[in-house]
């Protein structure tokens, strides 16, 4: 699969995406029945990736925050603020057949990483922020996400990154 190929649309009623399926009931459900609902409310926006026509994966964006006092001192911005302005994914998936080895996943993320830098540099924007499923949480690691400490026995831990960082920066396409 060549990921230059890959089209990114704003979800719209136009889009036909009875198809899709991650496997997780819940995500499914949002794509189907609250995806569009969210985006007319301006609670978030969601982009479709299609590979030739086929829709392989999306992502939900909305703003957020990240409360200062539940990091790490070392994860702590110098400046003193109580919140730091962030880019939430509020929900990514990728086509059940297409999880592994295809890189679909990393490349949404790259997208929301440049989302968040692109936002940066207009309003402000210093970390990506999200809420894991649990069997995400590796995936998320590996790209340069990190857990908020003290969240033992949360469902969906909130894990962030920080979009400065130059060990993710210099890998963005």
């Amino acid at each position: 699969m060549n990921l230059d190929n890959i089209e990114i649309e704003i979800l719209s009623e136009h889009h036909d995406i009875s198809g899709f399926s991650c496997g997780i009931k819940e995500i499914d459900e949002f794509i189907y029945e609250e995806a569009m609902d969210f985006q007319n409310e301006r609670l978030g926006v969601t982009y479709l990736f299609f590979y030739e026509k086929r829709l392989i994966g999306f992502v939900t964006l909305s703003m957020a925050d990240l409360r200062k006092r539940k990091m790490n001192e070392e994860d702590k911005l110098p400046i003193g603020k109580e919140n730091y302005p962030a880019l939430q994914i509020s929900q990514l998936a990728v086509c059940n057949d297409l999880q592994e080895k295809h890189g679909i996943g990393t490349y949404i993320c790259d997208f929301c990483h440049a989302q968040s830098l692109g936002h940066s540099e207009k309003i402000g924007c210093r970390f990506l922020v999200l809420n894991a499923i649990q069997k995400a949480i590796g995936f998320y690691d590996k790209y340069g996400f990190k857990l908020l400490p003290k969240q033992e026995g949360r469902k969906e831990p909130i894990m962030f990154l920080n979009i400065m960082d130059k060990k993710t920066v210099d890998k963005i396409p």
